[in-house]
């Protein structure tokens, strides 16, 4: 999630050094990481084109930044990511909310989710 927050910052979603990346996370066991980075880097735009569709009244520039990029890890995850359920990605994303997003923060986040989990049944 931070990494992705940075692409966003920096505007730029290739990921150049993902060698030194991918030799860190593989080395923490985090394989999934480096597959959810590159399904960012190769889909932002379908991505960012999901969240949108399922937002009510709010655009992605409106969304905090860090909202934002754990919305843009879970859906790239959910479509991308064969090795993580689409319940674990929703979680994951809820705790992350808690954690680095405002009060308020993980209840949006599980909603845009819940909308993106049922559209891909």
């Amino acid at each position: 999630m931070q990494l992705v927050y940075q692409m966003d910052i920096t505007g730029d979603f290739n990921v150049a050094d993902l060698s030194i990346v991918e030799e860190s996370v593989r080395a923490a066991g985090k394989k999934q990481a480096v597959e959810t980075l590159m399904a960012v880097q190769d889909h932002h735009e379908d991505i960012d084109s999901l969240i949108n569709k399922n937002l009510d009244n709010w655009t992605l520039e409106r969304i905090a930044k860090t909202d934002l990029a754990i919305l843009r890890t879970a859906v790239a995850e959910m479509l991308y990511v064969d090795s993580i359920p689409v319940s674990v990605s929703i979680n994951e994303a809820v705790d992350l909310a808690k954690k680095y997003g405002d009060e308020r923060s993980y209840a949006f986040i599980n909603s845009i989710l819940g909308k993106i989990s049922r559209s891909l049944e």
